[in-house]
Formats: C-alpha cells, structure tokens, sequence
C-alpha cells in the first residue's frame, strides 16, 4: 500500500513530537542558533565548579533540543523514504547532528586536561554539578588513556585509515566476491550469493546443502590470503592504537567503555564453554529428529520440523503480547496498552517504508515502533521484542533526568529478549498443538545455540587472534584456518562431522572487524534467561529487581545495572541458569518428541 492508504490508528502519531513540519523548522532553527553560546562556554569552561556546571547543563539541554529534532526526521523518512519533504528533513537533521557534534567536541578533550584532584574539589565546591557526578566520573576514567591535544588531532586524521581493512572486506565481499552457479532442488542453475546461501543450507535436499556449502567456501578458499591479510590488518591496527592509549591490550581497550574487564570476559568464554555437554545433546537431538546416520557441518541450519504457521491480525497481536508480559504486574502491562493507544506504533508496510523494526524515540519523547507487521508468528515475537525495548526506554525516561535519561548498547537487547522469551514461555503454556508446542521449542532452541554458544565461540577466536596478534606471530591463512578448525572440534565435540572447509568459516564473519562486539549477543540473551527464570519461578525480589533495573538509566555503569536486575557478571550463576534452561527445553523437546515414536 501507499502511505496514504493505511488507517490513521495503525500509524505512530508523530505529532506528540512536533504538531507539524513548520513547528519542526521552528525547533531546527532554535537548536542551529543555540550552537553560538558554545565558542564561551568552551573558554570559561575549567575556570570554576560554576563555569563546568553551566557547560555540562548548556550541553544536555542544547543535545536534547537537537535528538528531538533529529528523532522526528528520522522516524518521518523511516515510514516514507520516498517523501521529499521527508529526505529534505533528515538531511536537515543530520546536518545539524554533525554540527553538534562537532561544536561539543572540545568538552571530553578539554576535561581530561583537569588533574583528577580538582574534579573533586569542584563536586564539593558546586552542588548542582554533583547531579552529573557519574557522568563526569565515567569519563575521567579515561585520564590515563588520553594523549596530549597534538596527538589526539592526529590519531583523529587516521581514524578513517584504522578502517580500511573494515571497508575493503565490506566491499569485497558485497561487491567483487563471486561464487559461482550450483543446481537448485529443480535442478536448475543458480547464482550462488551470500545472501541466498542461507536459504540453500535450509533446504531439504542435502545435496543442494553440501553443493551450496562447498561452492561457497571454495570462493573464500581461493582469496583465503586476501582475507587473512584484511584481517591481521585489523587486528594490527588496534594493536597500535591500544599501545599508543596506554592499554594492555585491544581486548582491554574495546570493553572499557562498557566497564568490562578481560577477565569478565574470559569469564564468560569460560562458563559457556564449561557447558558444552547441553550442546552436543542438542545436536545429537538434531541427528535423531533428522533422521541423519551423520550430521555434516552443512546439515545444521536444517529445521528439525516443518515449519509451524499460526497467521495473526494485530489486534490478535498486540493481546497476546499484553496477555504474556501480564508476569511483569498489571502497570507494566497497562502502560503498555496505553502505549498502543496512543500511537506508538506503525504497523503495517507500506510503499517506501524502511524494512525490518526498530524502537526509537528520545528522552523527551514517547517510544514509538516501527513494525512491517505482515500476520506471522515471528511478527508477533518482533512486537514483543521492540515492546522491550520501549518500555525500557520509557522507564528511564519517566525516572532520570536528562544525562541519565538513556541506557548503553550493552544492556539494550535485555528486555527485548525478556519481552521474547516470555511471550515463548505464554505460548507454550496456551498451545493445544503438540506440532505449535514443538515449533516453539524449536525455536528456542536455535535461539540458544545461535545466540550464545555460537557468539562464544566467535568470541574465543577473537581472544586466540588478538593473543597471537600481539604476541607477534604473523596470522597467516594457514594459521587462522588452523585456530578456526581446533574451536569448531571444541564446540561440536564429534557430534557433527567438520567438513574441511569450515576452517574457513572466519573468512565471512563481518563480526570479526567489530572488534569484541559478538560476545554482547551472549550476554543479552544470559542475562535475559536469569531474569526470566528468576520471575517465572517467583523468586523473592525478582520483579522488583527487574524493574529497578528498568527505571535505572545511565546511572550505573553496565556492569553494575546488570546487577541491580539480579544478573552478575563477574560470577557464573547467570550462565549455569541460561544453559540450566536451554537444557530444560531440550528435555521438553524430547519428551514430546519421543510421544510420537
């Protein structure tokens, strides 16, 4: 459908932000002339408690004024990209984001040249600024890390350099990587892509599998240098920012902003890793429902079952999603049924409109969720995962003031996750289908699996390369294949058969330019499964924990938040209770599995 063509009730109501486009020109204009006190702040800014407080507040405020700005073009081009009026928007707001970015960049810089000694004597000195103390905090921990002004601007110039490998790899494999034709189940010859390669390794035949996986890889197999040199590029060039930071390692140097310590993180590795036993179950399972004498590395993302359809219209939607966070208590879910109501979300496609979902919104804004809602029972998990989302941010937002008024990327994916596997939990509970029932099991299944054993495993490879990488070897196709393979007989323990070329597996994982992103994917989902298991089990304090958490904000590092909701990082209780329920479902899985045998 065009825009103009869906009902006004199943579109977000924009106007809550701005009552139309000229109050929005009005608000850009008022936030581009706000910029001129800046160039004054920046020279008073360090004189006194007074002088800091009044650059931290014009900061905030002014900030506010422009994510209002930029959260309504953006959600105006993200329902149309074909308006102009909403592309002349968005560009406007970009603009006037980089502007701002641009304008505010001399605070970190200029703060970090304070001795660490007179921060304190300015939070004694001015009690208001002591309401941006763990803002201030937070980015005085970067003092020992910080270079003088000349060395700053020049490790800026190269920041487009230290991306280079990033870039190549992207256009290399989007633009000049070819792999070849293979026949499909009609026996038909088919361009084999990244992209639908995924679909050949799900197909029935297993010869298209085998013939999709092996065409694949021998693309990678002949540019396997290529890669391999892009990626110790990468590895090399944080090596050197990390050294010229003063960090003991790029490990150390990527999860500090997050509060996160190597040995947090070799924690993790290590508990997910001591559990290995749940995930050879699993694919022993898998052998048995596929009825295969072997499992090949290429037979894996084979569904075990038919796939189960259950069709919804939203309104069936939006009540089952409120049916099954009605665990959190009755404001929770009343909240978010008023959230429904007032025009929180943009259900439908339409001509123009950008695909998948997302929340988004501001501080000063209500949530809002974009949906192409097309009737599946994944729709109805994509409401409820974006319903995290916004419910989370609409806690912070109703709790904090502005500086505190959002929460990091590292505790994000939590209650969305939660929103998810509680609405899998209700769904099983409801389900009279003993086929629904196991599709959903199905389901979570794949979700652990793919969620935390197999981001762990990439987080491993990432801390073996990144160790020998410092320690001077050269990484090497040869090398990397080597390291590669010795993990995939670690997490597959000869319960799956490693066809050679999943030694090259490394060559197509995005992920690994990122540098110590995907073990965030593990812990979401950990620490999503304690909080779920802690409420549905109706543990003394769980819901107050869980919403606390909530209402929690930035005013704890990750870390620290992850704590207020019951999940401890440091420790391995959140882990053993993640593979404690992925172990749990594999024994429903069976049961009701082996009542058909």
């Amino acid at each position: 459908m065009k825009r103009n063509e869906i009902e006004e009730k199943d579109k977000w109501d924009l106007s809550t932000i701005f009552a139309d486009v000229q109050e929005w020109q009005e608000a850009w204009q008022k936030a581009e002339s706000a910029f001129s006190v800046f160039p004054e702040l920046e020279q008073n800014m360090l004189k006194s408690a007074d002088d800091l407080y009044q650059t931290v507040t014009k900061i905030t405020e002014i900030g506010e004024q422009v994510n209002r700005v930029y959260t309504y073009a953006h959600l105006k081009y993200s329902e149309d990209t074909t308006n102009p009026e909403a592309k002349k928007l968005m560009g406007q707001a970009q603009n006037l984001l980089t502007a701002f970015s641009e304008a505010i960049a001399f605070f970190d810089s200029d703060l970090l040249t304070l001795p660490p000694e007179q921060l304190d004597i300015f939070l004694n000195e001015n009690e208001n600024l002591r309401e941006y103390e763990v803002l201030l905090r937070d980015l005085f921990r970067y003092h020992p890390h910080r270079l003088s002004k000349a060395e700053e601007k020049l490790l800026a110039a190269f920041q487009k350099e230290r991306e280079t490998a990033s870039d190549v790899y992207e256009t290399f494999t989007s633009a000049d990587l070819k792999f070849g034709t293979i026949l499909d189940e009609e026996g038909e010859s088919v361009e084999l892509t990244d992209t639908n390669y995924t679909v050949f390794l799900r197909s029935p035949d297993r010869l298209v599998r085998k013939l999709a996986f092996k065409t694949l890889y021998s693309a990678y197999e002949k540019n396997q240098n290529t890669f391999a040199a892009l990626y110790a590029g990468q590895l090399e060039a944080e090596k050197v920012v990390a050294k010229v930071r003063n960090f003991d390692s790029a490990l150390q140097m990527s999860l500090f902003a997050d509060h996160v310590t190597p040995e947090i993180y070799d924690n993790i590795i290590e508990s997910i890793s001591g559990h290995l036993d749940v995930l050879f179950r699993y694919y022993r399972l898998k052998k048995k429902v596929l009825g295969l004498k072997e499992l090949h590395i290429y037979d894996i993302y084979l569904a075990m079952l038919p796939e189960f359809r259950k069709e919804y219209t939203y309104p069936e939607a939006v009540e089952e999603v409120l049916s099954a966070v009605k665990i959190f208590g009755d404001e929770y879910a009343d909240i978010l049924k008023q959230g429904y109501a007032d025009g929180w979300v943009d259900v439908f496609p339409n001509e123009g409109k950008v695909g998948g979902a997302f929340s988004g919104g501001c501080p000063t804004t209500n949530p809002f969720i974009l949906l192409n809602f097309q009737g599946t029972e994944d729709d109805v998990s994509t409401l409820a995962h974006e319903s995290g989302h916004s419910m989370h941010s609409w806690f912070t937002r109703k709790n904090n003031p502005l500086q505190y008024a959002d929460y990091t990327i590292f505790v994000a994916e939590v209650p969305s996750t939660v929103n998810e596997l509680v609405l899998a939990y209700y769904r099983l509970e409801h389900s009279q289908s003993r086929e629904e029932k196991l599709s959903i099991l199905n389901h979570l299944l794949e979700l652990y699996k793919g969620t935390i054993y197999r981001q762990i495993m990439f987080a491993e490879f990432e801390k073996i390369t990144h160790a020998l990488s410092e320690q001077g070897e050269i990484l090497t196709a040869e090398l990397l294949r080597k390291k590669y393979y010795e993990l995939n007989q670690k997490y597959f323990g000869g319960e799956v058969v490693l066809d050679d070329e999943i030694s090259l597996e490394w060559a197509r994982v995005p992920h690994f330019y990122y540098n110590f992103y995907v073990y965030k994917y593990a812990v979401g989902l950990t620490a999503a499964s304690h909080i779920v298991k802690r409420i549905r089990n109706h543990e003394p304090g769980a819901l107050e924990d869980y919403f606390a958490f909530l209402k929690l904000g930035s005013k704890k590092n990750p870390i620290e938040s992850l704590k207020v909701a019951g999940v401890d990082m440091t420790k391995t209780d959140a882990f053993d209770s993640a593979v404690e329920m992925f172990s749990e479902i594999l024994d429903e899985f069976e049961k009701l599995w082996d009542e058909k045998e």
